[in-house]
């Protein structure tokens, strides 16, 4: 008897084991996920306000609200959706997406030395421009909302498109492999408050595009002619060719020719180049 006790005590401790490893897990990869993110803020408050009200109503013994914020957690379920609805989507459309579709390393240098040498001639001639290098997530229904191009990338072409009065100008330009999928597409403006006023709707669909989708976004002034580039929501200004071409190659080149080159590396040294162009706009 005393055997069988142990097993099962065994047994269930696996079991407790396994159950707290596994929310360890879910939790640390929820908040990772929505770390610097406009989510971050967002839940951070809910959690201090649904605490302080627990410890309110039990310390106090306030029956009603104790009542309120018992009912509370019924809808954090249907708060969730409304309130982070872009990272629930991002979420799920990195979980499904697929491989990238340009695996030649030599054309995706070329697709890289053109972006970066249109970009530099657009921004040299202060010519506004909205380019988003689809990555792993698919932009179709972004694609649709333009015109459907489908041509091989070239200089010639990029710049032409961005060409002040010209039928395709407004807008964005979705690049898809070693080919321009469309132009004149409409971005969703981002909505966080922490992006610069004086920054125009241009900069804010750049950043937009990328709370949507796991695309890179390079945005060319065209009241300065300076170039910024936009991942996962956060916008590097002041890029120089040298940097633009890095930061290319880290998305683009790096993260298939390395198997350990993941995308928290990306980030992490994305935000070390949006740090170091915030310093230096505070400079200016």
């Amino acid at each position: 008897m005393d055997f069988l006790f142990d097993i099962n005590l065994w047994i269930i401790s696996i079991k407790m084991g396994f159950e707290i490893a596994l929310l360890s897990v879910v939790i640390y990869t929820v908040l990772l996920f929505i770390k610097g993110t406009r989510a971050a803020p967002i839940l951070a408050g809910a959690a201090f306000i649904f605490l302080i009200s627990w410890l309110i109503s039990s310390v106090l013994d306030l029956a009603v609200l104790g009542w309120i914020t018992a009912q509370i957690s019924t809808l954090v379920a249907f708060l969730a959706i409304v309130i982070f609805q872009p990272e629930i989507r991002r979420a799920f459309a990195e979980l499904g997406k697929g491989r990238l579709r340009n695996n030649n390393q030599a054309k995706t240098k070329e697709v890289i030395q053109i972006l970066n040498e249109s970009a530099h001639y657009l921004a040299e001639r202060k010519i506004g421009a909205l380019i988003a290098i689809e990555r792993n997530i698919g932009m179709r229904f972004l694609a649709e909302s333009g015109v459907q191009i489908n041509s091989e990338l070239s200089r010639e072409l990029l710049c032409t498109i961005f060409y002040p009065n010209t039928p395709l100008h407004d807008g964005g330009v979705i690049i898809s492999g070693d080919k321009i999928n469309a132009s004149a597409c409409f971005f969703p403006l981002s909505q966080d408050d922490g992006i610069i006023k004086s920054l125009g709707s241009r900069h804010r669909a750049g950043v937009g595009v990328t709370e949507e989708t796991d695309c890179i976004c390079i945005i060319v002034s065209e009241e300065t002619g300076g170039i910024s580039i936009s991942y996962r929501g956060r916008l590097a200004r002041g890029v120089d060719e040298q940097r633009l071409l890095r930061h290319l190659n880290n998305f683009l080149l790096n993260s298939k020719e390395n198997k350990n080159f993941s995308v928290s590396d990306n980030v992490e040294r994305f935000k070390k180049a949006v740090s170091q162009s915030e310093d230096n706009q505070d400079e200016v």
